[in-house]
C-alpha cells in the first residue's frame, strides 16, 4: 500500500513497541459491511460542529500560512436535529480513506449518533479536549467522544496537519501524513495550547470556571501528560495506551492522571510507566484491559463488524488496525463499554469537584 500516512501508524506502532500492522494484500468481496457505534450512553442528546484554530506564530511551509488545526465541538445539546447525523468524517475524506486503503466504496458512511450544529444546551458538566494516536484521526475517538458529550460535556477534538492521516484545508485540498515520529512531540503540546487560547470562542458555554480535562490516544495521550504539565488549568487527564514523554516524566503532575493499557503495553515490567506514576501525585487509577494498541480507538467494534459480514474486509481492517477483537463482536463492545465507563467516571468525579470548589469561591 503506497499510502504515506498508512506507513506512518506502522512506523509508529513498531517504533512505540507495539505490533505493526501487517500489510495485507487480502482482497475485499463487492459486499459492504455496515459498521455502527454504539450508541451513547449519557442522558442528553448529542450535537456537533467543525471549526479551526489557528497559531499565527507557527508557520506551515506546505500551504504558506499559519498552522491551522481543524478541530470538531461535540456537546450535549437541547434536542437531536431531524436530518440525518453528522458525517463521520467528510465526504472528501472518506473518499480519500476508502480509495487509499482499498476498502468498500460507503463503508465510512457511519452514524455519529450526533446532530450536526443543533443547539446546545447552557450549562455544561465541563470541557474535555482529545487528541488521536500517532498518524490516526480524531474521527477514530467517535464512540468515546460521543459519550462524553451526552454526559454533559462539551468536547473538543483536534487534527494535526502532516501527522494525521489526512486533513481538509477550506478550499477541499487535502494535506495526507507522513511518520508521526518526524514532528517533533512538543508540536502536539503546541496545538493543545492553541485549542485551550481558542476556547473562548470555541465553547462559548463554557465560563472562566467551567474545568478542563484532556484525555488521549497513544501518542495523543502522552501529550495530554506533558500539556497538564506545562497548563495546570487542565484538572485531569486520561492517557489510553500511550507512552508518556517530555518534562513530565521527570516532573510528575499533581492533577489527577489515569492511565488505561492494552496487553501489548502491560503495566507488569514496564520501568517507563513505573518511573511516570512514582512521579505522580495526584490520583492515578491503572485499567489494563486484555485488547491490541488500536483497541482504543472505534476500530475495536468496526473490526468484528466488518468481519462478521464480510470476513476479507474485517481481515484487511484488522491488519491496518490491530485491535485483538476481530473475530469477537462481543468483546469489543466490552471494550469499548470498559472505556467509556472508566473515563466518564474519572472526569466525572475530578471535574465534578473541581467545578463545586470552583463555585464556592466568590469572586
Amino acid at each position: 500500500m503506497a499510502l504515506p500516512a498508512l506507513l506512518a501508524v506502522v512506523m509508529f506502532g513498531a517504533q512505540a513497541g507495539y505490533a505493526a500492522p501487517a500489510m495485507i494484500s487480502t482482497s475485499v468481496s463487492a459486499a459492504v459491511p455496515v459498521l455502527s457505534l454504539p450508541r451513547p450512553t449519557g442522558q442528553h442528546p448529542v450535537g456537533v460542529r467543525s471549526d479551526s484554530v489557528t497559531d499565527p506564530a507557527r508557520m506551515d511551509e506546505e500551504t504558506g500560512r499559519p498552522r491551522r488545526l481543524p478541530v470538531r465541538i461535540w456537546y450535549p445539546a437541547v434536542h437531536s436535529g431531524p436530518g440525518p447525523s453528522a458525517p463521520y468524517v467528510s465526504p472528501a475524506i472518506r473518499a480519500y480513506l476508502e480509495r487509499s486503503l482499498s476498502l468498500p466504496a460507503g463503508l465510512l458512511d457511519i452514524d455519529t449518533h450526533a446532530s450536526p450544529d443543533v443547539r446546545p444546551r447552557r450549562d455544561i458538566a465541563g470541557v474535555v479536549i482529545v487528541q488521536h494516536g500517532g498518524g490516526l484521526l480524531a474521527a477514530f475517538q467517535t464512540g468515546q467522544v460521543i459519550d462524553l458529550a451526552s454526559r454533559g460535556y462539551a468536547v473538543v477534538t483536534m487534527d494535526h496537519p502532516h501527522e494525521s492521516l489526512v486533513v481538509e484545508e477550506p478550499d477541499g485540498r487535502l494535506i495526507s501524513g507522513t511518520d508521526p515520529e518526524t514532528h517533533p512531540f512538543q508540536e502536539r503540546v503546541l496545538d493543545a495550547a492553541t485549542v485551550l487560547g481558542a476556547l473562548s470562542r470555541l465553547v462559548p458555554e463554557a465560563g472562566h470556571r467551567t474545568p478542563i480535562a484532556m484525555i488521549g490516544h497513544s501518542r495523543g495521550g502522552a501529550a495530554a501528560a506533558e500539556t497538564m504539565l506545562h497548563h495546570p488549568q487542565i484538572v485531569a487527564g486520561v492517557d489510553l495506551d500511550g507512552s508518556p514523554r517530555g518534562e513530565v516524566l521527570l516532573a510528575g503532575l499533581d492533577q489527577p492522571f489515569g492511565l488505561m493499557l492494552s496487553s501489548q503495553q502491560p503495566l507488569e515490567g514496564n520501568a517507563l510507566l513505573a518511573q511516570f506514576l512514582g512521579n505522580l501525585r495526584g490520583p492515578h487509577p491503572v485499567r489494563e484491559l486484555a485488547i491490541l494498541h488500536y483497541g482504543y480507538t472505534d476500530w475495536v467494534v468496526f473490526n468484528p463488524q466488518a468481519t462478521r459480514a464480510d470476513p476479507a474486509t474485517g481481515a484487511l481492517l484488522e491488519g491496518y488496525f490491530s485491535t485483538g477483537t476481530a473475530d469477537d463482536l462481543r468483546a469489543g463492545h466490552r471494550a469499548l463499554a470498559a472505556q467509556r465507563k472508566f473515563v466518564a467516571r474519572f472526569i466525572q468525579h475530578h471535574l465534578g469537584t473541581a467545578r463545586t470548589s470552583a463555585q464556592g469561591v466568590t469572586p
